[in-house]
């Protein structure tokens, strides 16, 4: 995961490809919450068989997606309420 809030530049994924190489890894999850500049994304679409970028926006639909199969030491560790909301309609 890269930990800035700053787009990720395609320097770092070449980094995670670099590793993948090394330790023959046949795909790559490259999480990034700041989301990525447009060379990074460029180079990971030419990429797209073995490395998938997430973004925050990707992160949060997963965590929502799945978060009731999560156990419960890990709902301990991120606990979430579900709260509902009337949509008034035009």
């Amino acid at each position: 995961m890269y930990r800035a809030c700053t787009p990720a530049d395609v320097k770092v994924l070449r980094e995670l490809q670099g590793v993948m190489s090394k330790v023959r890894a046949e795909q790559g999850l490259f999480v990034s919450w700041g989301g990525y500049n447009s060379e990074a994304r460029k180079e990971a679409k030419d990429a797209f068989f073995t490395i998938r970028l997430w973004d925050q926006g990707n992160i949060l639909h997963e965590i929502f997606k799945y978060y009731e199969k999560f156990d419960d030491e890990l709902k301990a560790e991120l606990p979430l309420k579900r709260i509902w909301g009337l949509v008034v309609e035009e």
